[in-house]
């Protein structure tokens, strides 16, 4: 087969088909941190691997990465580098325009890079750690280039398969990947039947039963019969439709605000929304407690079959980011059965489909590993602990575009009056800017500095 093909059939899987592709041969490839850092499209090419290191010298040297990216002749190329150091760039806007020139399809950097705008602006793909301001300038020097190379402990060759998107990088080993293309295009089959199934109603913990992931070993496809069914059968109760409404028209600074007048610790640390969020997502709490697979693995999604309409999955998986726990069947299913958003201690994937379907999701992270045979569910509805805050099930979540809070329940009336009564406050300030009044002065005149004080 000719490399343009397999070029074209790795193009049409993404991060997460591959990377399961990956862990049903026992092969190392998926990496965790490598993300985009513009809005990058996808890029998909065969690795020019360089090594990178401290300069320890004075000696004026090549500026590192020139060497290599003249001597690129072929369009299929992107360039993996090792060896960066924390703070220090080993990329920018220069050799972005360079590689542009040379057709070069992108840069996947261990490490981070500075002029990500000057990248931007010539549409030149660069993935990494993070960016910078540092100069690499008598810092860094290029140690070798063509020769196999660590990238987020996965060991990469000249001329392997690289592909990588919204959530990550990923490295096909070249003499394996006529296999991995193969079977990545088996579980995209299975997971369109098994997205299918979920959009006709057919109940989750059938269509991701682990019978159904295995049989794409056996390249074989169950007759499941899907069922009519639609909507949630379990829908909200009386008392969460009154908590929840409780909250209408605050988000979470203000909510954050009133736990803090009142003492209770709610807000939750390192997850954030997936998105820009420009709605405030209400729910009580239904919580789910992953540990680590059993021998033999245990179920990964069940659950989601019991969470009532207007619930907000909370689920508590220890913080890991090397394996997921949500992806987009489980989107799609919530998004039919009307669960109004989920919040993950951990990382999700299949972000592309969280983002289409504007569902609410909050996480420490995104990578593309799945968690199957990684970790299973151990608990639902019972004491879980997010973000350095402890949720009970039926907990009010508040989350937006700023994070997350978590409000006991049995204090949810209390902490929304306080927290009505500081939008009102800061509301009458905003008005008093609007007519003229200096912020000092609205300040002083309205307490803002006592808003948030404990009384």
């Amino acid at each position: 087969m000719n490399q343009s093909s397999i070029l074209d059939r790795l193009s049409a899987l993404d991060t997460t088909i591959v990377s399961d592709a990956l862990d049903f041969l026992n092969l190392k490839g998926a990496t965790y941190g490598l993300l985009p850092l513009w809005a990058c499209p996808k890029i998909v090419g065969r690795a020019s691997t360089i090594k990178v290191g401290p300069k320890i010298d004075t000696t004026p040297t090549t500026h590192l990465l020139t060497p290599v990216i003249d001597a690129v002749e072929t369009e299929d190329r992107i360039l993996v580098i090792s060896g960066g150091i924390d703070g220090v760039s080993c990329w920018g806007d220069i050799v972005s325009n360079a590689s542009k020139e040379k057709r070069i399809r992108g840069t996947i950097i261990d490490g981070v890079s500075r002029d990500i705008d000057g990248s931007r602006e010539v549409g030149y793909p660069v993935y990494g750690r993070g960016v910078t301001m540092i100069s690499a300038r008598n810092r860094m020097i290029q140690i070798e280039s063509g020769k196999p190379l660590e990238m987020r402990g996965v060991t990469v060759h000249q001329d392997d398969f690289v592909i990588a998107d919204t959530c990550g990088t990923v490295f096909v080993p070249a003499d394996r990947i006529i296999e991995v293309l193969e079977l990545g295009e088996k579980i995209q089959y299975r997971q369109a039947r098994m997205v299918q199934a979920v959009r006709a109603g057919h109940p989750v913990s059938e269509v991701m039963h682990d019978t159904q992931f295995e049989a794409i070993r056996e390249d074989r496809l169950s007759q499941t019969d899907v069922v009519s069914v639609k909507g949630n059968p379990k829908k909200a109760s009386a008392g969460d439709k009154e908590l929840v409404a409780l909250f209408t028209g605050l988000d979470t600074p203000g909510v954050s605000d009133a736990l803090d007048k009142l003492g209770i610790p709610g807000q939750v640390f390192n997850i954030m929304p997936l998105c820009n969020y420009k709605k405030v997502t209400v729910g009580p709490a239904f919580t789910v407690r992953y540990v680590p697979a059993s021998d033999p693995p245990g179920s990964v999604g069940d659950f989601i079959d019991d969470v009532a309409e207007g619930d907000i999955v909370v689920i508590d998986n220890n913080g890991r980011t090397d394996c997921t726990v949500w992806g987009d069947i489980m989107t799609q299913y919530a998004g039919l059965r009307g669960i109004a958003g989920t919040v993950v201690d951990g990382v999700c994937r299949d972000v592309s489909r969280v983002i289409a379907d504007e569902y609410p999701l909050f996480t420490a992270g995104r990578w593309m590993r799945t968690g199957k045979d990684r970790v299973q569910v151990g608990g639902v509805n019972e004491s879980i602990g997010i973000g350095k805050v402890r949720v009970e099930p039926r907990d009010i979540v508040v989350a937006d575009a700023n994070g997350v809070v978590i409000v006991p329940r049995d204090r949810a009336r209390e902490v929304a009056e306080v927290a009505q009564k500081i939008e009102k406050t800061e509301a009458c300030i905003r008005d008093m800017i609007a007519r003229g009044a200096s912020i000092a002065e609205a300040r002083e005149e309205l307490g803002y500095h006592k808003l948030q004080r404990k009384t």
